[in-house]
């Protein structure tokens, strides 16, 4: 996981904010009619936050050892 391709690591990302989304929309717009509609909403959001974390971690984790391993410029 932690050596992921940046593709994969966007596309997840992209996914779990998607799901986010949704999950608030459902939240503003469902949860007034039901609490079980309401703890669905927040499960979704919650679900939707967990998976576009990990597509971060997967981005950052690609970008900070592009950071580690660059060469530091030839000194004349």
């Amino acid at each position: 996981m932690l050596k992921q391709d940046i593709h994969k690591s966007w596309q997840l990302f992209k996914i779990g904010l998607s799901i986010f989304v949704v999950g608030v929309l459902l939240l503003f717009t469902l949860s007034e009619l039901h609490i079980t509609l309401h703890y669905l909403s927040l499960l979704i959001l919650f679900v939707g936050f967990a998976i576009a974390m990990l597509g971060y971690w997967g981005i950052f984790i690609q970008r900070f050892s592009f950071i580690k391993n660059k060469k530091p410029p030839h000194k004349f």
